[in-house]
């Protein structure tokens, strides 16, 4: 009787699996690769030099480059200074001893300021990310409809793929067609909010 139920589970297995493979034998699977599609494409190229445009000019009007400069010159004068003398040592010579709490000063406003134009910087790259989701949307909506695909994956969660497979470019292509600035960018993502917030609205409440 045990041998029977395993002969009938291997069978019924064999005729899952069968129908999987059909299944995906029959489906139209491409991918798309996010990083190249933001790479090379108008906009992202774009938002790439908009946000490193942001982070120079970050640097020069917090003085972070001048700032940096001071420290490594003072960090390479006084390390030969005070590499051999022990904490008691350093702390009975008062110049050396000044310096030093002048050094650690410095470095903490580096920090400091550092941080808060990476705070900055992370805000904006947020914003620009989720302006470009939503244009990328019905870049890859087009070109799998132009593949006759019917899935689309990202190469992210793949192992293997043909590149045949990749409609990276077609989508680069759309974007470039529709939303080739970061101007025209933010126009779609304005509209894009705009259409999904009287969907919301309406939408039934629990």
């Amino acid at each position: 009787m045990r041998i029977h139920h395993l002969a009938l589970a291997a069978l019924l297995l064999s005729g899952f699996t069968s129908t999987m493979t059909a299944a995906q034998a029959q489906s139209k699977v491409f991918v798309i690769d996010e990083a190249a599609i933001r790479e090379n494409s108008k906009v992202g190229k774009e938002i790439a030099a908009t946000i490193e445009s942001v982070r120079q000019e970050g640097v020069t009007k917090l003085g972070l480059e001048t700032l940096g400069t001071e420290i490594k010159a003072e960090d390479e004068a006084l390390k030969p200074q005070i590499q051999s003398l022990s904490k008691e040592a350093l702390a009975a010579n008062a110049t050396l001893k000044a310096r030093v709490e002048a050094l650690d000063k410095k470095k903490n406003e580096f920090l400091q300021k550092a941080n808060i134009l990476d705070q900055a910087l992370g805000q904006q790259q947020t914003a620009a990310n989720q302006a470009f989701t939503l244009a990328l949307q019905p870049a890859v909506d087009f070109a799998a409809k132009e593949a006759g695909a019917d899935i689309v994956v990202s190469i992210s969660s793949t192992w293997f793929v043909k590149p045949v497979a990749d409609i990276s470019a077609k989508v680069v292509a759309r974007l470039d067609a529709t939303t080739p600035t970061l101007a025209a960018l933010k126009a779609a993502a304005e509209a894009a909010m705009a259409k999904a917030q009287p969907a919301a609205a309406a939408a039934p409440k629990p």
